[in-house]
């Protein structure tokens, strides 16, 4: 087998014995990739230790396919320790969005852009105020989902593509109907059309509006955002049913139960 060099982040592990794992990683040159490490959990392991939330160089050798393989050498070039105010709200957000990450890529489909992107996030929510980081997760989301080809139409109904407007809408739906099987708004018209309602999720023109400058703007833009925790609580349920039905590939995330356990407790504290 030829070995390669590479640079790439941790998405996932997995222990396969007292002292060795298999790690999944998103590399800019060959996607997500995944490789055995032998004594990656012994700190005096021959190979260097994989660290998650740290951008990693290393060598390796790969399978015939190229789908698979083995750690030879690692290196952490720059870590990410979230050590500042909001630990915890930083770790879940990161957590977060790679599990997302981990859940859409596919093997051997690099997305070069992709990983840059998640590097400046990891970055930011490394160093930015606590307050900053919900703009900050949900401009990354929906950047991400929009490269991967699962980019919501919030402009005009995905069914006859005029303006869909709140008019006509029952009054428990918020104002506007979201079809998760069309992938976007959908106008009174067309939702009267639709044999059920199955797939439809209320949502208000606020967070609709917010939505749209957040799927607009850079990372640095999202951050500047005031976003409750409550409306990205919405918009995550509204992001993971839609990649749930399109993509087939979205497991329930651990980390956004907890996003939904932290909106419950600022609320409850006021805060």
């Amino acid at each position: 087998m030829a070995i390669h060099k590479s640079e790439g982040i941790i998405l996932s592990t997995a222990n396969w014995s007292e002292s060795s794992q298999t790690i999944t990683l998103f590399t800019p040159d060959r996607g997500k990739l995944t490789l055995n490490v032998r004594e990656a959990r012994r700190l005096t392991g021959k190979r260097g230790r994989p660290m998650t939330f740290a951008r990693l160089e290393f060598s390796y050798y790969l399978r015939e396919g190229g789908e698979s393989g083995y750690l030879s050498d690692v290196e952490p070039v720059e870590v990410f320790l979230f050590e500042k105010d909001g630990q915890l709200g930083r770790l879940t957000f990161a957590s977060g969005a790679l599990e997302l990450l981990n859940n859409l890529l596919t093997v051997s489909d690099p997305q070069p852009v992709c990983y840059q992107i998640t590097l400046s996030f990891l970055r930011m929510a490394d160093s930015l105020d606590k307050n900053r980081l919900p703009g900050l997760f949900a401009g990354y989301i929906f950047r991400l989902i929009s490269l991967l080809g699962f980019r919501p139409n919030l402009a005009g109904c995905a069914g006859c593509g005029r303006e869909a407007t709140a008019e006509g809408a029952e009054p428990e739906a918020n104002g506007l109907f979201f079809s998760i099987e069309r992938g976007g708004l959908i106008c009174s018209d067309c939702r009267k059309a639709m044999p059920g309602q199955d797939h439809l999720i209320g949502l208000s023109e606020t967070l609709r509006t917010r939505m749209l400058a957040l799927m607009e703007s850079s990372l640095d833009e999202a951050a500047r955002m005031a976003v409750p925790l409550s409306e990205l609580n919405e918009m995550m349920n509204l992001v993971t049913a839609l990649l749930k039905y399109h993509s087939g590939t979205i497991r329930p995330l651990k980390s956004f139960d907890f996003l939904e356990k932290l909106t419950r407790a600022v609320k409850a504290y006021g805060g």
